[in-house]
């Protein structure tokens, strides 16, 4: 199945809110205890966040400084930097150790 959130007009609010991240979790039928988001915009971010997500922020097109402002959980400045990588293991571990302790 494909759908794609486009803009606010898809849902009642736009971002900053979390409404299109709502969405899509109930489009896609996914948990957010599963999901993370990956923004490189306050607006974004702050819909993650407020979505109750994990958010990964990008420095691609605003200053680290100015995201920040918006919390996300990790800072990266782009798809390969070591940061989300060695994030990415740390959640595979926590993940594969919970399910054989289970």
């Amino acid at each position: 199945m494909s759908y794609r959130i486009r803009n606010g007009s898809d849902c009642e609010r736009a971002k900053p809110y979390p409404d299109p991240y709502l969405k899509a979790l109930e489009v896609l039928k996914v948990s957010k205890d599963h999901t993370f988001v990956c923004e490189d915009s306050v607006s974004g971010i702050k819909a993650g966040v407020a979505a109750g997500m994990p958010v990964v922020g990008l420095t691609t097109r605003n200053p680290e400084s100015v995201l920040m402002e918006a919390n996300p959980t990790i800072l990266i400045k782009d798809y390969e930097d070591p940061k989300l990588w060695e994030a990415l293991e740390e959640l595979d571990k926590r993940i594969g150790s919970s399910k054989t302790s289970a």
